[in-house]
């Protein structure tokens, strides 16, 4: 026989081969049918009185506070006495703390001998221009079902329905098995030291660990992905690092009536050019971004299944396409890097002789912090740009899924959401929690709120929003959460 006969032969059949592996792999992979969603545990009209009073917390602007003043705390003493109004008996039962800004509850457990726990949360939001808002931004008002305001996302969700749970579970009676502590700092929204003030107020006080430490993050989300069969609530095991760096072009300045080719100005511009066109990171399916995928491929469509369970063959491929595909997806792979701020002149008939660009720095995991600046020191010293580090950190340590802790509240998940999906997270943004860090190897972040990805859209937006029935599920999920928990 023809030699290259049987090379084509031998070829063909390996080919056969691997389709056959991938398609059986991707009909292994095909997930069950969901479970049924919960009824509601409250009436239409007990939805809308919870609702109501949260709508009393949005009301009260909250503008993240600034380190270092006392001044601004008048809001959020304000926001603190509210709490107290509309909780009595958390505030008759549990002990109350306050280092400037930041509120801290502590309620006692049946056995103080066992770690405690933590829950946490943040009083502040982000400003809110009321031009584009369709209601007022801090008028709390509910509308088909929605309660619209800043804040009812991002974060005073969490403090009302956290606190409305443990209220409910003081009605009854009950006493933690654990001592339970809840932290929620003023300024994590301007990454200001808030959540750090209180992680020193609890050394200070002898607490130096917790079993969990438990703050915002992933939210059981409507379509994490197109086209997927089901809701995800997806936990956030970890967050990326932060880095901002200012990058400096020196030249000659001139007046703009005879430019040269070569100014500060073209320079700077032809780096962001090449930064944008060439990724200068390194990307890869860390063992975290893939163990998500990999739980949320049984729930995908058919062509996105095929390709995710069977990542041995196609991982090469998704992670060339995905940056490409979805801005979200593609941060999961590496360090991303986005221009945010610019100076030149400051007029504009004159060539600047120093100009600059803040870059925001996002390292995960294939690259570090430093290993990710000198990534991009390396292309702008091609444009012979000075670059200035300016604030720099790390991602945060991995909390590992094999944890107690996790797998709690997993199995909380799978109780109060049956309807939906489970899978672990990489947070591309940042949260309090990577102060706890050394506080505690169980560092979870998941928002047990159900969203549409409209409400996503709204987060830090205009329009920002919960719906009645999610803010409801999210009071009991909590109060199941505290109810169970056996240290």
């Amino acid at each position: 026989m023809n030699p290259g006969l049987i090379v084509l032969f031998i070829i063909l059949a390996v080919i056969a081969v691997l389709v056959i592996v991938v398609l059986v792999r991707t009909a292994r992979t095909k997930a069950p049918a969901p479970g049924e969603r919960l009824a509601p545990s409250r009436t239409a009209a007990e939805q809308e009185a919870l609702a109501e009073n949260f709508a009393r917390l949005i009301r009260i602007p909250t503008p993240s506070h600034v380190d270092g003043r006392t001044d601004d705390l008048e809001s959020f003493q304000k926001l603190q006495k509210e709490v107290e109004d509309l909780f009595p008996k958390v505030k008759d039962t549990l002990e109350k703390v306050t280092v400037d800004g930041v509120l801290i509850y502590h309620w006692k457990g049946r056995h103080p001998e066992k770690a405690p726990i933590l829950l946490m949360g943040h009083q502040d939001v982000v400003p809110a221009d009321p031009k584009g808002w369709t209601y007022p931004p801090y008028g709390g008002e509910i509308h088909d079902g929605i309660l619209y305001g800043r804040g009812t996302m991002d974060d005073k969700c969490n403090i009302f329905c956290q606190l409305q749970a443990v209220e409910d579970l003081l009605k009854k009676g009950f006493v933690p098995d654990t001592d339970v502590w809840f932290a929620y700092s003023d300024n994590e929204e301007s990454s200001g030291g808030g959540a750090q003030k209180a992680v020193d107020w609890f050394r200070a006080h002898g607490i130096s660990h917790f079993a969990i430490a438990w703050d915002e993050g992933g939210a059981v989300v409507d379509k994490a992905m197109a086209g997927m069969d089901r809701p995800y609530a997806v936990v956030g095991l970890t967050e990326k690092g932060y880095v901002d760096l200012k990058i400096t072009a020196r030249g000659a300045g001139g007046h703009s009536s005879t430019p040269k080719k070569d100014t500060t100005v073209t320079r700077l511009a032809a780096f962001i050019t090449d930064v944008n066109t060439h990724c200068p990171f390194e990307r890869k399916f860390t063992p975290h971004v893939r163990a998500m995928f990999t739980n949320m491929a049984p729930s995908f469509p058919f062509g996105l299944r095929l390709l995710f369970s069977n990542l041995w063959l196609f991982e090469g491929l998704l992670t060339k396409l995905m940056p490409s595909i979805s801005s979200q997806a593609g941060a999961l792979l590496g360090t991303t890097c986005a221009f945010t701020m610019m100076k030149g002149s400051d007029a504009s008939n004159v060539i600047p002789s120093e100009a600059y660009v803040i870059a925001n720095l996002r390292p995960g995991f294939t690259q570090n912090a430093k290993d990710s600046v000198e990534a991009l020191r390396k292309v702008a010293d091609r444009y012979d740009l000075e670059l200035t580090v300016l604030k720099s950190r790390d991602a945060a340590p991995v909390t590992s899924t094999d944890g107690k802790a996790y797998k709690y509240l997993i199995s909380c998940i799978q109780r109060r959401f049956p309807d939906c999906g489970v899978s672990p997270y990489v947070m591309t943004g940042c949260t309090d929690n990577r102060h706890y860090a050394s506080m505690s190897d169980q560092c979870l972040r998941f928002y047990p709120v159900r969203l549409t990805d409209q409400q996503l859209s709204c987060m830090h937006a205009d329009n920002e929003c919960v719906s009645l029935d999610a803010l409801s599920d999210a009071v009991d999920f909590y109060e199941d959460f505290l109810e169970h928990y056996e240290g």
